[in-house]
């Protein structure tokens, strides 16, 4: 990637991850598109963040389940800042429950925004990345080791991760890396719903004993988007301090 500036699109961009993602990126020296789904405020306190650093960064509305509504985003991206180089697919939603608890509501709704809403964003970017750029894909550890009340989600991670696979092979010819990042439990962020005594064992797991930080998710997804990850594509990292292992 050798463009003196670069623009990056983290959907989602509002929620702790999204957040400490597009704060990174934008002290990396990318021009962040901040997406939001209905937190505005949310999403216009990480722009006030990165304008106070120094770097440039707008805000933008989208349902990521509605086509035309992330081509617009895409739209946005490019008449502001000329291009899109790096896209991170981090919008996401969970409902834990047992399946025989789950309504099809829920159920809905998961594969909507986790996989759809993916899938779209994905489709614009693979049409608008320009060349050596990135598609970043934010999956869940719970892809690969599923828990009780987590069936739905889970398995709209793991399909996730299976088309970064698919899709690494076919923007390779253009130099642009696919990958998928598995975080681990995490506070703030979506974990937070699991409640005190999950976050002691998840924490006990790791040899670290401590959950996960957003700016430990957000420092691997800037690797991934720099320089130095030119030559991973179609990989699950899991960033998890080793809970999972």
């Amino acid at each position: 990637m050798h463009r003196d500036v670069k623009t990056a699109i983290v959907t989602g961009g509002s929620g702790a991850i999204g957040g400490a993602i597009c704060r990174k990126l934008a002290e990396d020296g990318f021009q962040i598109v901040v997406h939001y789904g209905s937190n505005e405020d949310a999403a216009t306190n990480v722009v006030e963040q990165i304008a106070s650093g120094g770097g440039k960064a707008i805000k933008a509305n989208a349902d990521v389940t509605d086509p035309q509504r992330i081509r617009e985003l895409f739209e946005t991206a490019e008449a502001a800042f000329g291009g899109v180089d790096v896209v991170v697919a981090n919008a996401g939603t969970i409902t834990k429950c047992p399946v025989v608890d789950m309504t099809i509501e829920q159920f809905d709704s998961m594969v909507a925004v986790n996989l759809r809403g993916t899938f779209l964003t994905a489709f614009e970017a693979a049409k608008r990345i320009r060349r050596n750029g990135r598609l970043i894909f934010i999956s869940s550890g719970l892809a690969a080791r599923p828990m009780a009340g987590t069936a739905v989600y889970s398995a709209t991670k793991a399909a996730i991760d299976a088309m970064a696979v698919s899709l690494s092979k076919e923007l390779g010819e253009r130099g642009i890396t696919v990958n998928s990042v598995q975080p681990g439990a995490t506070v703030p962020g979506m974990f937070e719903q699991s409640g005190e005594e999950a976050a002691k064992a998840f924490a006990a797991m790791s040899p670290f004993g401590r959950l996960g930080h957003p700016d430990d998710i957000a420092e691997a997804v800037s690797f991934l988007a720099g320089d130095s990850g030119r030559w991973l594509t179609g990989q699950t990292v899991r960033v998890d301090g080793g809970s999972m292992n």
